[in-house]
């Protein structure tokens, strides 16, 4: 955190190395400025792990700016941190909970209540401070949750076989090129012509990460001979959701890091439930689109080109044509992958059993894939 004349500015540099600046100049309540930009620095902190993308980040910040509004509106204004009473995160309950969902006004108060645990020691009144400890204390108890409808048989069936052939399609795809690139670095003189051709701009694209220019072809086109891109994406990540059972964000933010132990894949999601994950390992000879051990160590094949030049340590990484560093080469986007699995599903004509078109809802697979597992 940095201080200037306006108000103090907090700085964060999230896991894929996008960087943002929380700038608290224009926003109310001006004394209440330093102790929460000091607990907003403490929440982004990267040593911590607590927050690591710039979505997570703006929703902290997004908190601070819509508590201090309502503050601002107080009759008697607040000179410091410690003139916050537990009456305030009452009515502020009340008044976000007449426009939002008892789940929507649940995370708010959770996010806040982090946020105020996380300021500077001394800075909060004791009732506050025993009061937050508990965010449910302030929300009540949430309501319960409507199950998640399970995909039928025949649907499930239908969506992994046509997620599986697609996927099949790429993995043969760029098994191919790579097998052609290496038979040209060890003996070119081998190769026919066209395959010389070939090779040479896989070549180029492998040692730079660039995607040349071919007359006549999309450089879409170009890229997906030895790249992964978004055209590839959906059927691998319904396979990813069906063999892991992992949420949707624990799956598109999957790290690359791993080690492999007693036969199992071993890696870490420390900052989701999911923790420590450990998937087997399956002997020789079998399917890795059907195991989730083996389809974590294809998938760091199949996108360890794109990691190279992206530099990001999320597995989930490919061509898009877009990045940070002008390579093309990034990290998949949670905002990305309903869209890109809903347009792959109209794509196969797939059909719910009301013979309605079938959608891809996500928690709705990975609790069919549960259950399935079960």
């Amino acid at each position: 955190m940095s201080e200037n004349t306006a108000g103090p500015v907090v700085r964060f540099r999230a896991l894929d190395r996008r960087e943002r600046t929380y700038d608290f100049a224009l926003l109310p309540c001006p004394p209440l400025h330093a102790p929460l930009a000091a607990a907003l620095q403490a929440r982004l902190a990267p040593d911590t792990g607590k927050v690591l993308t710039l979505a997570a980040a703006d929703t902290y910040f997004g908190t601070i700016r819509r508590f201090l509004a309502f503050l601002s509106m107080q009759d008697q204004p607040l000179t410091c941190l410690d003139d916050l009473r537990p009456r305030h995160l009452y009515t502020y309950r009340d008044v976000e909970g007449a426009t939002r969902s008892a789940a929507g006004i649940g995370r708010e108060i959770a996010q806040l209540c982090r946020l105020l645990q996380d300021a500077p020691y001394g800075s909060l009144h004791s009732s506050v401070w025993d009061l937050i400890r508990g965010p449910r204390r302030i929300t009540g108890p949430q309501p319960p949750r409507n199950p998640v409808q399970l995909y039928s048989h025949r649907e499930y069936s239908a969506l992994l076989q046509a997620a599986r052939t697609d996927a099949a399609r790429t993995v043969a795809r760029l098994t191919a090129s790579a097998q052609l690139l290496a038979a040209f670095r060890a003996a070119p003189h081998s190769l026919g012509e066209e395959d010389q051709a070939v090779a040479r701009l896989l070549d180029v694209m492998d040692r730079t990460g660039r995607i040349p220019h071919v007359e006549g072809q999309r450089k879409q086109d170009t890229a997906r001979l030895l790249f992964l891109t978004l055209g590839d994406v959906a059927p691998l990540f319904v396979v990813a959701m069906a063999l892991g059972r992992l949420r949707v964000t624990e799956t598109v933010e999957l790290p690359a890091e791993h080690v492999v132990h007693h036969g199992d894949v071993v890696f870490h999601l420390d900052r989701h439930k999911a923790g420590t994950v450990r998937w087997e390992i399956r002997s020789e000879g079998h399917d890795p689109l059907e195991g989730a051990g083996d389809f974590y160590l294809l998938l760091h094949r199949l996108t360890e080109r794109s990691r190279r030049f992206s530099g990001t340590p999320q597995l989930w990484n490919l061509w898009t044509g877009r990045s940070a560093n002008l390579s093309g080469h990034a990290p998949l986007s949670g905002n990305s992958a309903s869209p890109l699995l809903n347009t792959w599903v109209h794509r196969h004509h797939l059909t719910a059993d009301d013979g309605r078109p079938l959608t891809v809802q996500m928690p709705r697979l990975r609790a069919t894939a549960k259950a399935v597992a079960v």
